[in-house]
C-alpha cells in the first residue's frame, strides 16, 4: 500500500486571526463556495468569531486527502488576502 493511501480517521483545526472582522468576513464568504461538494468521508465546518475564522476538518479518508484540503484552505485564504490588498481594503 502506498504511503498516505491508508484510510484513517483524523481531524484538524485551522484558526486564522485577521486585522479586523471585515477581512475575516471577506475570507469566510470567499471560501464558502469551496466547502461543497465534499468527497465522501470528509466533513468541513467553518465559523467566524470576531476577527477569527476557524475551519474544522474531519476525515475518514487517506491522510493525504486531509492534507490537500488544509492546503487548499490556506492557499485560497492567501489568494483572497492578496486580492483584498491589491484592490484596497474595503
Amino acid at each position: 500500500m502506498e504511503a498516505g493511501s491508508q484510510v484513517v480517521e483524523c481531524e484538524a483545526r485551522i484558526r486564522m486571526c485577521f486585522e479586523d472582522a471585515l477581512i475575516a468576513g471577506i475570507v469566510m464568504k470567499a471560501l464558502q463556495p469551496d466547502n461543497e461538494p465534499l468527497p465522501s468521508g470528509m466533513q468541513l465546518s467553518a465559523r467566524m468569531s470576531d476577527c477569527e475564522v476557524i475551519f474544522e476538518v474531519r476525515s475518514r479518508r487517506p491522510i493525504m486527502s486531509l492534507l490537500t484540503t488544509l492546503d487548499d484552505i490556506l492557499a485560497s485564504t492567501i489568494l483572497v488576502l492578496r486580492t483584498v490588498q491589491s484592490v484596497g481594503q474595503p
